[in-house]
C-alpha cells in the first residue's frame, strides 16, 4: 500500500496570495485549508478488480474494504501453502524420529558414525524445507491481504482511479487506485515572516475563518525551514488545527484567514 502527503501545491498557492507580497506582520494571515491526512492507496499485486466500494465524496471507516481484487488465485495459493506446510511438517517429524533412533543405535555402537551423520543431515534438510514452506505460506497470506485495499483511517474518498473489471498491475510500480483524506481535524496553512515566527509557539490558540465561519484553532506546527521570501524576509509555514462540522462543507484548498491573538 502506498501513501503520500502532497503539500507542494499548497505552498505554491500560499506564496501566490497577494497579501504575501510584503513581509507578514499583521494579525490576520491569508491561509489555505488542508486535510490532516491524505493518502494514495494501491497494491503491489497484479489482478482483476472484482469490486469497488468507494466513490468520491463518500465517507469511509477505518478498515472498510474499498477495492477488492479477484482473490481466487491468492486464496488457492494460501491453501496450497498450508497443505505443503502440513506435508513437510510430517516429514520433519519423521526425520526427527529417525534421528533419535540413529542416536540410540550409535550409543549402543550398533551403527557407524556415517549412518548417524546421514540421519542428522536428513533431519536438517527436512527442517529447512519445513521452514521454507512456512515462509511461503506467510507470503501467500500477505498477498491475500493485499488483494483487499482498506481505508487506513476514518475519512472521505477524494478520488477513485480504478473501476470494477479493470486490471491492476502493481508488480513493477504501484499505481494509486484510491485517494482517501481525513478532515478530522482540518488544517489551515499560512506563511509568516521570521520576525512574527519568533513570537509564535506550538499549542497557541488562534482563530481560523473560512467560508464565512470562524473556528477556534491552535498552532500545531511552526516551520523549521524557510519556504519562500518576501522583500528579503524569509517566510515560514505556520499550521493551525481545528475542527468543523462535516455539513459546513470545508475542503482542502479553500482560502481562509488565520487570526492571531
Amino acid at each position: 500500500m502506498k501513501s503520500r502527503i502532497l503539500l507542494a501545491p499548497l505552498f505554491t498557492a500560499l506564496l501566490a496570495l497577494p497579501a504575501l507580497a510584503t513581509p507578514i506582520l499583521a494579525a490576520e494571515l491569508p491561509a489555505r485549508l488542508d486535510w490532516s491526512q491524505r493518502v494514495e492507496l494501491g497494491t503491489p499485486l497484479t489482478g482483476r478488480v472484482a469490486s469497488t466500494n468507494a466513490e468520491p465524496g463518500q465517507s469511509v471507516q477505518r478498515g472498510q474494504v474499498l477495492v477488492r481484487l479477484d482473490d481466487r488465485r491468492f486464496q488457492a495459493a494460501v491453501e496450497e501453502s498450508e497443505a505443503q506446510v502440513k506435508r513437510l511438517g510430517l516429514a520433519r517429524d519423521e526425520a526427527e524420529r529417525e534421528l533419535e533412533r540413529a542416536r540410540e543405535l550409535f550409543d549402543r555402537t550398533a551403527i557407524p558414525q556415517h549412518d548417524l551423520s546421514l540421519a542428522e543431515i536428513a533431519f536438517s534438510m527436512a527442517e529447512a524445507e519445513h521452514a521454507a514452506a512456512r515462509a511461503q505460506l506467510t507470503r501467500a497470506r500477505i498477498d491475500l491481504e493485499y488483494s483487499r485495499i482498506e481505508a487506513p483511517f476514518d475519512g472521505v474518498v477524494v478520488a477513485r482511479m480504478i473501476g470494477t473489471g479493470e486490471t491492476v498491475s502493481g508488480e513493477l510500480q504501484i499505481a494509486p487506485l484510491i485517494t482517501v483524506a481525513s478532515a478530522e481535524p482540518l488544517l489551515a496553512r499560512a506563511l509568516v515572516g521570521e520576525a512574527m515566527l519568533a513570537e509564535l509557539q506550538n499549542g497557541q490558540s488562534v482563530q481560523v475563518t473560512a467560508a464565512g465561519r470562524s473556528y477556534a484553532a491552535e498552532i500545531v506546527h511552526l516551520g523549521l525551514e524557510a519556504v519562500g521570501d518576501a522583500d528579503g524576509e524569509a517566510l515560514f509555514e505556520v499550521v493551525a488545527s481545528f475542527r468543523a462540522p462535516a455539513e459546513h462543507g470545508l475542503r482542502a484548498g479553500l482560502r481562509a484567514t488565520l487570526r492571531l491573538p
